[in-house]
C-alpha cells in the first residue's frame, strides 16, 4: 500500500471517528435538555457539544498533520447551525400540545394565555362582556397555531402579530394564506346588526412561528 493511499485511509478513520463522536456528544446535549430547556436552548446546548468535538478533532489532526476537509465543512456546517438555533424564539416548546381554552364568564377569562408549541383555541363565545364595560385578555403561541372564536355580540379590539407566519382576521378572503415575517394587524369589529348591547373585548394577539386565525362565533 503507498503512503497516500495509506494517509487517505488513516484520515478517512479519523474522520469518521470525531464525526460518531460529535453524533454522539451532539445527541446527548440535547437530550439532556429536552424536557428541561426551550426548543432553541436545547439544539443549542447539543450544536455547541458537536462544535467541541469537531474543534478538538481538528486540533488533533493538525498535530498530527491530518485534517480531513469532511470534519472542516462539517465545522462549518454546524456553526451555522448553532447560529440558527440561538435566533430561535424562547417561547418555542419542545413538546407538541393541542389545548382549548374556553371561560364561560368574564370572571374566567385570564389575563394571560401561553402555549409553547402546538395548536391553542381560545374560545371566547360564551363571555358576555356587559355594555359599557371592558375586557382584556393576550393569547401567545411560540411555534404551531392560535385560533380564536369571538362573542357574538361584543364590540372586539385585536391586534394580531406573527413573528414569521400568517394572521387571519374577519373579514378577510376565505383560503387567502399570505406567509410573511413580521406580520402585524389591527382591526376593530363593532356587533353585527341587530346584536344585543354589550361591552369591548381587548385582545393582543402573538404567534412567534406560525398563523393566528380570528373567527366571530355564529349567531
Amino acid at each position: 500500500m503507498s503512503n497516500i493511499t495509506l494517509k487517505a485511509a488513516t484520515n478517512a478513520r479519523v474522520y469518521v471517528v470525531v464525526f460518531l463522536l460529535a453524533l454522539v456528544s451532539g445527541g446527548l446535549g440535547t437530550g439532556l435538555t429536552w424536557d428541561s430547556q426551550p426548543l432553541g436552548t436545547s439544539l443549542q446546548t447539543g450544536l455547541a457539544c458537536a462544535l467541541a468535538v469537531f474543534g478538538l478533532g481538528l486540533v488533533v489532526g493538525s498535530l498530527l498533520g491530518r485534517i480531513g476537509g469532511g470534519t472542516i465543512l462539517l465545522t462549518v456546517v454546524t456553526s451555522v447551525l448553532l447560529v440558527g438555533a440561538s435566533v430561535l424564539p424562547k417561547q418555542i416548546d419542545t413538546r407538541w400540545m393541542r389545548t382549548e381554552w374556553r371561560p364561560a364568564t368574564v370572571a374566567a377569562v385570564a389575563p394571560q394565555y401561553r402555549l409553547g408549541s402546538g395548536m391553542a383555541t381560545l374560545d371566547l363565545s360564551r363571555v358576555a362582556v356587559p355594555v359599557e364595560e371592558a375586557v382584556s385578555t393576550t393569547a401567545e403561541v411560540g411555534a404551531g397555531r392560535l385560533r380564536v372564536v369571538l362573542p357574538e355580540d361584543a364590540t372586539v379590539r385585536i391586534r394580531a402579530r406573527a413573528g414569521v407566519g400568517d394572521v387571519r382576521l374577519p373579514g378577510d378572503p376565505v383560503g387567502d394564506v399570505d406567509v410573511a415575517p413580521d406580520r402585524d394587524r389591527t382591526l376593530t369589529l363593532a356587533p353585527p346588526a341587530g346584536a344585543r348591547p354589550a361591552g369591548t373585548l381587548d385582545l393582543d394577539l402573538a404567534v412567534a412561528l406560525g398563523q393566528v386565525e380570528v373567527t366571530r362565533a355564529a349567531s
